[in-house]
C-alpha cells in the first residue's frame, strides 16, 4: 500500500511539474504597423514587467487564464483579456496601439479595454476568440456568439441568420485579414448570408470587430453589419496540434513555424461533420453533413513587411431521415426541403509594405460558390414530379490596394478596389407566386465589373477631447446604365467623439452606404434576356447614429445608442409584390425572379449595453434593443418587415472556478416576428399544392400577424486538465435547454392521406382546376434542445 502511494505521488508530480508555457506579444503602431518599444504586465498578480522592441517574450508562465496590459510611451495602453496559457506551448499575439497626444501621466488614466476607432467611435464591438468559445449556446461559432450584443436578431435556433438593426441578412459583409469572404456558413442561403453552421475556425481567430454602423470607408457594399475577422499569429517554438472530438464534428488543427529562422509560419485546419449522427439521434427529419478546411501561411521579413496566403472552403451534402417520428412537422419538412449539395472556397494573398509615413496593403482574392437544389413532389423521383432542378455558380476575382499615411496631425487612409464577378444559372423551376403559377427556365451567363475608391481622414481637437473623422467612397459597376456612374453612388460619412470626462464620451456618426444587388437578381433571365437589367439600381441606406459611453472601473462598459436607417432602391418582387428585404431567413435562393428597385424602408431604435470583461474570474453582458423595421408594400406604404422584432433582451454571464472549471449561461428573449398568413383555400387546390408542395402565403396580408414570443436558455460548462506537455478540455454546450415553443405561430399544414399515402381529394368528380385536397393543420413542434459535447486536446 505504501509503495502504491509513493508511486501515485511520483506520477502526479511528473504530470503536474513544469506546467508552464510562453507568450510572444508583437506590439506595433496600429496606424503605421511599425514595431514599438513596449512593456507587458500581468494584471492581478505581482509578476514582473517584461519589455521588448517590437516583440515581448514572456517565458516560463504557469498554465492558466491571464489578462495582460500592453503599453508604450506616447501610446494608449490596452489589455489582452482571457488569454489561456497552455503547457509546453508558445502563444503569439499581435497588438496594435494607438497614439496619444497627451502626457503619459494622463494616458494611464484612460487605458483601453474596449476597442473604438476614429471613424467608428460607436456601433463597434470587439469579441475575442476566448470570449466566443466560452459563450453559452454559441458552440464555438462566432455568428451565434454575436447574439449576445444589442441590435442583433435571429430566426431559428439552429441557423445563423443575423438581422442587424432591422436589416436583412443579405446586408452583412465579412472579411478575414483584409480579404472578403462572401460565404461563411455551411448550406448558406444564396443571395443572403445565413446558414446552419459557421465555416470559420474559431481557434485561429484572434478577435472579431463587429460593426453595426459607422462603417469605415475602405469597405464597400456594407448596409447593416461588417465583420472583420483577425487571425492569430502561429506559435514560434514548434508545430503545435489541437484536436476537437465533438458530438457535432471532428477537427484537427496545426500551427507553428515552417522555416528554421521562423520567418515562415502557418495555420492549418480540417473538419468533418457529425451533425448527421446528432440530428438522427434526436429525431430530426434532415441529416446535414459537411467538410471544411482553413489555412494561412505567412512570411515575416526583417524589414517588418509581411506576405501571407490564406484560404478556406467547404463541401456540404444533405439527406432525409426517413426514420424520424412521423409528426406533422417532420412530414411537412421532408415534403418541402430539397436535396441541396453545395461547395465553396475563398483563397487570397496579401502583402503589407511598411514605408516611412505609414504602410501599403495589397490584396488579391478569388471566391466561388456552387449551389444546387433538386426537389420532386413527395420525393418521388419521376420526370413528371420534378418541381425544380437548380444549378448555379458565382465566382469573383478581387484586387484591393490600401494606403495609410499621416500629414501633420491628420491621419489618412485611401485606396481602391476592383471586382471581376461571374454568375451562371442553368435551372428549371415550377413555382407558385401571389397570382400565378410559373414555369421558369433560366440559362444565364453574366460577367460584372465593380470598382470603387475611398478616402478617409481623422484629427483630434480641443486638447484632444474632440476627435473628428470624415470620409467618402465612390462605387460603380458596368452592369447597366443605372449602375455605371460612380457619382450616383457618392458615399460620404462623418464621425465625432467628444470626451466629456475621462470616463464619459458622446459619440455620433452619419453616413450614406450603397450595395449592388445580389448576383441571383442581376443574372436572372427570361427568354435569354436579362430581365432586371433595366430596373435594378444600387441599394442606398442612410444612417444616423448617436450615443453616450461610460468606461468604469473593473472593465465595466455602458453604452446607450440610438439609430435611424433609411433605405431606397431596394429590390422589389414583381410576382409577389413584396420587398426582398423581407426574405432570406431560410434555406433556398433569394433574388432569382423579376424585380425592380421601387422598394423603400426605414429602421430605427435604441440599444443599451452593459459589458464586463473578465475581472475576479467573472464576465458578463447585458443587452437590450427596442426597435422598428418597416419596408414598403406594393402601394408604397411602410409595413412591419419580417425582422421587426420590437424587443430583444440578452443576458450572458460566466465564471471561472477553481480546478479549471468554467460555467456560463445565456438567456435570450425576442418579440414575435411578423409573419404572413397562409391562403389555405388557394393552397388546397390540387393544381396549386402539387407544385407549391405546401401551403402558399397570402402576400396581400404581408406580415399582418406575429409569431410567438421567442425565448431560450443556453448553458455551457467546461473543465480543463493540465498535464506537463498537453492539455485536455471537456465541454458541454446545451442550446435551448428547456425546449421552448416554436418562434412561428403559423400552423403546420399538410395533406390528409389515404391508406396508400396519397392526398385525399374532397371533390374528385369536379373539373381538374376546381379539385382541392383535404388539408390537415396543427401546431409546430416545440424547438428541440440541442446538446453539444466533446473533448479538446492541445499539444
Amino acid at each position: 500500500m505504501k509503495f502504491k502511494l509513493i508511486l501515485l505521488f511520483l506520477i502526479t508530480s511528473v504530470l503536474l511539474k513544469a506546467q508552464v508555457g510562453s507568450i510572444n506579444i508583437n506590439v506595433f503602431d496600429d496606424f503605421s504597423k511599425k514595431p514599438l518599444n513596449s512593456s507587458v504586465k500581468t494584471v492581478g498578480t505581482a509578476g514582473e514587467t517584461y519589455t521588448g522592441e517590437g516583440n515581448v517574450l514572456i517565458s516560463g508562465i504557469p498554465s492558466g487564464t491571464y489578462t495582460f496590459e500592453i503599453s508604450s510611451d506616447g501610446f494608449v495602453p490596452i489589455f489582452l483579456t482571457d488569454i489561456n496559457v497552455v503547457p509546453n506551448q508558445n502563444l503569439t499575439f499581435s497588438v496594435g496601439l494607438t497614439k496619444s497626444a497627451t502626457e503619459i501621466q494622463e494616458v494611464t488614466i484612460t487605458k483601453k479595454t474596449y476597442k473604438t476607432t476614429a471613424e467608428s467611435p460607436l456601433s463597434l464591438r470587439n469579441i475575442t476568440s476566448e470570449e466566443v468559445q466560452k459563450n453559452a449556446g454559441s458552440n464555438r461559432d462566432v455568428s451565434k456568439a454575436i447574439l449576445s450584443f444589442p441590435g442583433v436578431g435571429s430566426t431559428a435556433t439552429f441557423r445563423n441568420d443575423l438581422f442587424i438593426r432591422g436589416g436583412s441578412s443579405s446586408e452583412n459583409k465579412f472579411y478575414i485579414d483584409g480579404i472578403e469572404v462572401p460565404v461563411i456558413n455551411h448550406f448558406q442561403t444564396q443571395g443572403a448570408s445565413g446558414g446552419p453552421r459557421g465555416i470559420i475556425t474559431v481557434d485561429f481567430i484572434r478577435d472579431v470587430d463587429f460593426y453595426s454602423g459607422a462603417f469605415p470607408a475602405k469597405r464597400n457594399g456594407v448596409l447593416s453589419s461588417l465583420f472583420e475577422f483577425n487571425l492569430k499569429a502561429a506559435r514560434k517554438d514548434k508545430i503545435g496540434y489541437k484536436a476537437v472530438l465533438g458530438l457535432d464534428d471532428m477537427q484537427l488543427m496545426a500551427d507553428g513555424p515552417l522555416s528554421k529562422d521562423q520567418s515562415w509560419s502557418g495555420l492549418f485546419s480540417v473538419r468533418k461533420s457529425n451533425l448527421q449522427l446528432l440530428f438522427k439521434a434526436i429525431g430530426l427529419p434532415f441529416l446535414p453533413s459537411y467538410y471544411d478546411g482553413t489555412f494561412k501561411v505567412s512570411k515575416k521579413f526583417k524589414s517588418g513587411n509581411e506576405l501571407y496566403f490564406l484560404g478556406m472552403g467547404a463541401i456540404d451534402s444533405f439527406k432525409f431521415n426517413l426514420d424520424a417520428e412521423p409528426t406533422l412537422s417532420n412530414l411537412t419538412l421532408i415534403d418541402r426541403l430539397p436535396v441541396s449539395p453545395q461547395w465553396n472556397y475563398t483563397v487570397g494573398a496579401g502583402y503589407r509594405h511598411l514605408v516611412e509615413n505609414g504602410n501599403w496593403l495589397f490584396t488579391w482574392s478569388r471566391n466561388m460558390l456552387d449551389n444546387q437544389a433538386i426537389k420532386y413532389y413527395r420525393n418521388i423521383e419521376t420526370t413528371g414530379n420534378l418541381l425544380y432542378d437548380y444549378k448555379s455558380q458565382e465566382s469573383e476575382n478581387k484586387v484591393r490596394a490600401d494606403r495609410s499615411f499621416s500629414l501633420a496631425d491628420y491621419q489618412f487612409s485611401a485606396g481602391a478596389n476592383v471586382n471581376f464577378g461571374r454568375y451562371s444559372n442553368n435551372s428549371t423551376s415550377k413555382n407558385v407566386t401571389q397570382n400565378a403559377v410559373n414555369y421558369d427556365e433560366v440559362d444565364s451567363e453574366l460577367n460584372v465589373l465593380q470598382y470603387g475608391l475611398y478616402l478617409q481622414t481623422a484629427k483630434k481637437f480641443v486638447d484632444n477631447r474632440l476627435q473628428l473623422s470624415a470620409g467618402m467612397r465612390l462605387d460603380a459597376s458596368d452592369y447597366s446604365e443605372h449602375t455605371n456612374n460612380p457619382l450616383e453612388q457618392f458615399s460620404p460619412r462623418f464621425s465625432l467623439s467628444y470626451k466629456l470626462t475621462d470616463q464619459f464620451a458622446f459619440n455620433f456618426n452619419s453616413g450614406i452606404y450603397y450595395q449592388l444587388p445580389v448576383y441571383t437578381a442581376l443574372g436572372y433571365t427570361e427568354n435569354g434576356n436579362l430581365t432586371n437589367n433595366n430596373s435594378l439600381k444600387y441599394i442606398r441606406n442612410s444612417h444616423l447614429v448617436g450615443g453616450v459611453e461610460f468606461n468604469g472601473n473593473n472593465n465595466l462598459r455602458l453604452t446607450l445608442e440610438g439609430y435611424y436607417k433609411k433605405y431606397k432602391n431596394y429590390p422589389f418582387s414583381l410576382r409577389n409584390q413584396i420587398s426582398l428585404a423581407n426574405v432570406g431567413g431560410d434555406f433556398g435562393v433569394v433574388g432569382s425572379e423579376p424585380l425592380d428597385s421601387r422598394g423603400s424602408g426605414e429602421t430605427y431604435g435604441v440599444e443599451l449595453l452593459a459589458q464586463k470583461r473578465t475581472v475576479n474570474d467573472f464576465y458578463g453582458i447585458a443587452a437590450y434593443t427596442f426597435g422598428f423595421s418597416k419596408f414598403s408594400n406594393s402601394l408604397g406604404d411602410l409595413l412591419p418587415s419580417s425582422w421587426d422584432s420590437r424587443h430583444i433582451l440578452t443576458l450572458t454571464a460566466g465564471k471561472y472556478f477553481k480546478r479549471n472549471w468554467n460555467i456560463g449561461a445565456r438567456f435570450r428573449m425576442q418579440s414575435g416576428l411578423p409573419e404572413t398568413p397562409y391562403d389555405l383555400q388557394r393552397s388546397a387546390l390540387v393544381n396549386i399544392w402539387n407544385i407549391a408542395n405546401g401551403p402558399v402565403q397570402n402576400y396581400s396580408l404581408l406580415n399582418s400577424t406575429r409569431g410567438n414570443l421567442a425565448h431560450q436558455l443556453d448553458l455551457r460548462a467546461e473543465k480543463k486538465w493540465i498535464f506537463k506537455k498537453w492539455q485536455l478540455t471537456a465541454y458541454i454546450d446545451v442550446v435551448n435547454a428547456y425546449g421552448s415553443k416554436s418562434p412561428s405561430a403559423l400552423p403546420v399544414v399538410n395533406l390528409q392521406r389515404d391508406a396508400q399515402d396519397n392526398g385525399i381529394i374532397a371533390n374528385p368528380g369536379a373539373p381538374q382546376n376546381e379539385q382541392y385536397y383535404v388539408l390537415e393543420t396543427g401546431e409546430a413542434d416545440r424547438s428541440t434542445p440541442l446538446p453539444y459535447f466533446g473533448f479538446i486536446f492541445e499539444f
